[in-house]
């Protein structure tokens, strides 16, 4: 395995789960440097029409704290902006973007993936942690309440 410079995560990190652990755990294994672009709770109620339960600044502390992620930023723009997300993964010196794998052959990444790959940014899919999501977090809790 080839160890990239500087990695990129891409994520909301909602009610953080073993699952987002394992994820950011498998993106620093990969590279020198992790950087992770932060849903802010605009991106995230543009994209998903719903904020998220946990506010962006807890959600930002949260990731700092682990103190083995290199950098946090919010994420300038919803990555369906293709052209834009591309600009700024370059103006952040990304040569590496690490997928969670939930979203491999999803229509957002096969726009994407190319457009990364002509500039030198390679991309991978990680394992994907199928006995726990965000969404079923919350199923799980309203139906015991």
């Amino acid at each position: 395995m080839t160890v990239k410079n500087r990695a990129l995560v891409i994520g909301i990190f909602d009610l953080f789960h073993v699952g987002h652990l394992r994820y950011l755990q498998y993106a620093r294994s990969v590279a020198q440097q992790l950087v992770v672009a932060l849903g802010s709770d605009q991106v995230c109620l543009r994209s998903k029409g719903k904020l998220p339960i946990i506010p962006q600044s807890q959600r930002m502390e949260l990731l700092q704290g682990f103190g083995w992620i290199d950098e946090v930023n919010f994420i300038p723009c919803s990555l369906s902006e293709t052209e834009q997300s591309v600009a700024w993964m370059l103006k952040w010196r990304i040569d590496h973007v690490v997928v969670g794998g939930d979203w491999e052959h999803s229509e957002r990444w096969q726009k994407l993936e190319p457009l990364l790959n002509s500039k030198g940014i390679s991309v991978e899919y990680s394992p994907y942690t199928t006995e726990i999501s965000t969404t079923g977090i919350v199923n799980k809790i309203r139906s015991t309440h």
